[in-house]
Formats: structure tokens, sequence, C-alpha cells
């Protein structure tokens, strides 16, 4: 149960580090958009409410976690549940399958994405051809410390 406590102590420093960055993100981006130097009208209203809704979202998620976290370590009984819970090799099992399955479905979709995207957009081929590349790296990575490790 102490090693438990620890995790959560460490990833309380985390959130904290994270909601200080996000912060200030936020303000340099408020205070300092004009001066970066962006092209404005490339950049759709789209674009610019989905970065301030993943800002706030990310902000929002990494205090409602801090939150939690300091009411379990409050409570002796609510954090020894949740390792107990955190510990079921049922749920660490089910967890695995899925991710792997969904990095394989992402995997597929995302090279169907670049075939299509090569037919006629070059601008949208090269970003897809870079994400692809790079998941698949990530991919390689993964199983070589994996392999290693285990």
């Amino acid at each position: 149960m102490e090693a438990y406590k620890r995790r959560l102590k460490r990833q309380n420093m985390a959130m904290w580090c994270g909601i200080a960055l996000l912060a200030a993100l936020d303000v340099v981006l408020g205070i300092f958009w004009d001066d970066l130097g962006l092209d404005v009208f490339q950049m759709t209203q789209q674009a610019r409410t989905m970065q301030s809704m993943l800002l706030f979202g990310f902000l929002i998620y990494f205090i409602v976690r801090l939150v939690k976290n300091k009411r379990r370590l409050k409570d002796p009984w609510a954090y020894e549940e949740e390792a107990r819970r955190q510990g079921d090799e049922h749920r660490i099992l089910v967890g695995e399958k899925a991710a792997k399955l969904s990095a394989d479905l992402a995997l597929a979709g995302l090279t169907v994405a670049v075939f299509f995207t090569s037919l006629y957009n070059m601008d949208m081929f090269q970003a897809l051809y870079c994400a692809l590349l790079a998941f698949v790296a990530l991919r390689l990575a993964a199983w070589f410390y994996y392999s290693r490790k285990y």
C-alpha cells in the first residue's frame, strides 16, 4: 500500500507541474498571440476553438485528478481499495488487450488514410505519412523494449 501511496504523491506532483505548464501556455498564447508572427488567416476559428478546448480540457482534467488523488490520500480505506483495484489481474489483462486491438485498428486506419490522401492532397498525405512513420517507430520501440524486459 505504501508503494501506491508514493505513486499517488508522484502523480500529484506531475499534476501540479501540468497545471502550471498549461496555465503558463494559456497566458503566453493569450497575451502574445499577435506577437508570435503566426498567420492568423491560415488558422480557422474551428482550429482556434479546438486549441482552447484542449487547453482548458486538460486543465480541468488535471484539477479533477488532483482533487481525487488528494481525497484518496486522506482516506486510507479509499486508497487501499483503489490499490487493490489497480492490481486486479483481470482488469490489467482486459486493458492490455483493448490497447493492443485499438492500436492495431488505428494503424490500419492510418495506413488506409495515407493511401487515399496520396491520391488527391499532397500536404495531407505528407502529414499523415509522417504520423504513420512515427506510429510505426513507436510501435517497434515499444515491442523491442518489452521483448527485452520480459
